[in-house]
């Protein structure tokens, strides 16, 4: 790129030419399909996304929106959201959504609630949280058959571009509960794959002008995690846009990327985002507490001493049932956080800080 892109520059990264938003909704409107790939916690990449929805709506497209969010099995729930038959809390106890997902629902609710208001069709994409974790810990090999019955029926293992990416995410990627790399490449696979066929049965079935796909950067840049993968199930169109902060060197983007580059702000934290524990976390099964399954080291939790298969029973003396409640209280900006858990059978404390 000969120039240095400033905030709010869109560049269509195959010529170096700068659009407006106008023309860039010009140029998606040659494509099926687009990508808007997202840190998930950056507010400034949702708002990229919200805009494209509302851009090529108000062209009076018929749309709909992937969403990497949310397993395929919710569904009819999201169904029920669109209609309005669902108001927010209930929409989100419903899908679990802090359960499967946990990035804040304020980062989504633009969109989601201009969809609903709009009746634009919104599709769950994605494979069941506890099927991707079985894999990442025992293999492809190790699911049941009405388990694998819940994931794309066909994998593409010979991309050496996607495999050596996930290499890379391993080498980086929190270790706890993974197997080994062959396991953490299927599970990567059974995402990538089953959004990719979640999709593709969507644009044949539904005459759409266009799908607006949310997901992660690392399954639509550089086009081998979910494009490909559709395409080579429904022959299409597609485009991947790409949200880049301007302090994180947006110039170095090319071609192989993305196609389109649209430069943010530089991202400040979003209220309530930072207060994460760094824990990864299932409800118990006979329903009482919450169950840590994978520490992040360096995190809070490591901080306070939290352990793989601590259960979380109460916080600041409050009995904890769901995650639901654990998030919110997690969310509430206070300075520290008493946890009670229990551990082989004995009690033991831990105390989060949140203080910088």
């Amino acid at each position: 790129m000969e120039f240095k892109p400033a905030v709010n520059d869109i560049v269509d990264l195959h010529t170096g030419r700068k659009l407006d938003f106008n023309e860039l909704l010009s140029e998606l409107e040659k494509a099926r399909v687009i990508y808007v790939g997202e840190v998930h916690s950056r507010q400034a990449d949702h708002e990229v996304q919200r805009r494209i929805v509302e851009g090529l709506w108000r062209r009076g497209k018929k749309i709909g929106v992937g969403l990497e969010m949310l397993p395929r099995g919710t569904q009819r729930e999201v169904d029920r959201w669109v209609q309005g038959e669902l108001e927010e809390t209930a929409f989100l106890e419903a899908v679990h959504w802090n359960e499967y997902w946990g990035f804040p629902f304020a980062l989504y609710r633009p969109l989601f609630v201009f969809a609903r208001e709009q009746r634009i069709p919104l599709r769950a994409l994605n494979a069941p949280p506890a099927v991707v974790r079985k894999v990442s810990r025992q293999g492809l090999a190790s699911l049941s058959d009405d388990e694998r019955q819940d994931i794309a029926r066909h994998f593409f293992t010979e991309d050496a571009a996607h495999r050596a990416f996930i290499e890379e995410e391993y080498k980086a990627h929190v270790p706890g509960g993974i197997r080994d790399l062959e396991s953490f490449y299927e599970a990567q696979l059974v995402w990538d794959e089953t959004m990719a066929e979640s999709l593709a049965v969507w644009l044949v079935q539904n005459p759409l002008d266009h799908v607006v796909v949310l997901a992660g950067k690392g399954h639509v840049n550089q086009r081998f995690g979910i494009p490909e993968r559709v395409r080579r199930r429904v022959e299409h169109r597609y485009a991947v846009v790409v949200p880049e902060a301007v302090n994180e060197g947006p110039e170095r983007l090319t071609p192989a990327v993305g196609d389109f580059l649209v430069v943010t702000p530089e991202e400040k934290p979003f209220p309530g985002h930072g207060l994460r524990l760094g824990v990864r976390l299932e409800r118990n099964t006979d329903g009482a507490g919450v169950r840590v399954l994978d520490v992040v080291p360096g995190s809070r939790a490591e901080q306070a001493g939290f352990r793989p298969g601590d259960r979380i029973v109460a916080v600041d003396g409050q009995p904890v049932s769901e995650l639901n409640m654990l998030h919110q209280m997690v969310q509430q900006r206070v300075p520290e956080l008493v946890f009670t858990l229990e551990r082989d059978g004995r009690t033991v404390t831990a105390t989060v800080r949140f203080e910088p």
